[in-house]
């Protein structure tokens, strides 16, 4: 089947109410987690060796533990209807993160998005092994920010994949780690914005839930004319 549009959306802090970091926090690494996300943010680690830092605490820990922790964060309001609303308006949607594939999943179950995109958490026997298997995509990308799921791969993987032109995607997203894929989709929208990176590359600006977004895009000529079916 052929799909005429394709929207990404990050999932930690932007349909989620909370990110994956505080549920591992709560485990008993909150310490350990700042510590390694303050390197990245000082340049020391590179994203993808702030992954396998952050995975490599969970060595032991039963998944059902972190999957508890994890189904405390609540979803943005009207999340669900959103997913719905862009489905039905033709769009193919994809939830990309740099969590973990055990987590997106359960997320894009319940609120029915068509494909995800993560870090595949090794996992034995219900025991967490520490270890990820990373699809990385930074390689092809000059001045990435090295993450261990390139958001941007992600973007151009998917057009590929539904021969999807740029111009019928849209990107919605929260932080500097979602900057690629808002700045060069269709439509690069923040939500709720956390960093003034994205601030600056986006087309849009939304502050609010998915109801408030929905009128945002409604009334946007960029978005209808993407919706529409010229290209």
């Amino acid at each position: 089947m052929s799909y005429r549009k394709i929207a990404l959306m990050d999932m930690d802090g932007t349909v989620l109410a909370g990110r994956s970091l505080e549920a591992i926090s709560r485990l008993g690494f909150k310490e350990k987690v700042e510590e390694i996300k303050e390197k990245r943010l000082k340049g020391v680690l590179k994203g993808y060796e702030e992954s396998l830092r952050v995975a490599s605490l969970l060595k032991g820990i039963p998944l059902s533990r972190l999957i508890k922790e994890f189904d405390k964060i609540k979803f943005v309001n009207g999340a669900k209807e959103f997913i719905i609303w862009l489905k039905k308006l033709g769009f193919i949607t994809v939830l990309v993160t740099v969590s973990y594939d055990v987590l997106a999943e359960r997320v894009a179950k319940a609120l029915e998005i068509d494909e995800f995109y993560a870090n595949k958490l090794e996992v034995v026997d219900g025991v967490i092994t520490g270890k990820i298997v990373m699809p990385l995509g930074w390689q092809y990308v000059r001045n990435c920010m090295f993450k261990s799921v390139c958001k941007l791969n992600v973007l151009f993987e998917t057009m590929r994949k539904y021969g999807v032109p740029i111009g019928k995607t849209i990107a919605i997203g929260d932080t500097v780690l979602d900057k690629c894929m808002i700045k060069y989709s269709g439509l690069g929208i923040a939500f709720n914005p956390k960093d003034k990176e994205i601030v600056e590359v986006a087309d849009i600006v939304v502050y609010g839930d998915f109801y408030k977004l929905k009128s945002v895009l409604g009334r946007n000529e960029v978005f209808k004319s993407i919706v529409s079916c010229s290209t």
